[in-house]
């Protein structure tokens, strides 16, 4: 095998989560109509920065295998689900918040 080819392996083995979450935040573009080149980029950054720092949390918290292939679907639907994801979880911290206040 040659070295370039094993390091190319490596540095995908290594940056696998953040390769599967790019590409689920970039395929809800799809999913999402209407959008400005702002709104766009905005959308894909939050689908990317949500996989990679919460794949780690829903793996654990799920108490799904750590191998890579799972860690690597998880960051794959969290980046496409991302944009709904985080409304939801705005929801969820208003009522909280609310509830407490009351």
């Amino acid at each position: 095998m040659e070295p370039t080819s094993t390091a190319a392996g490596a540095l995908l083995a290594k940056y696998s989560v953040a390769i599967a979450g790019f590409a689920g935040a970039i395929l809800s573009l799809s999913f999402l109509r209407g959008l400005t080149r702002k709104q766009a980029s905005a959308a894909v950054i939050t689908g990317f920065l949500s996989s990679i720092f919460t794949t780690q949390l829903v793996v654990n918290y799920f108490g799904l295998p750590a191998d890579a292939d799972s860690k690597n679907g998880v960051a794959f639907l969290i980046g496409l689900l991302a944009m709904n994801i985080i409304p939801a979880i705005k929801a969820a911290a208003e009522r909280i918040l609310a509830t407490k206040g009351a």
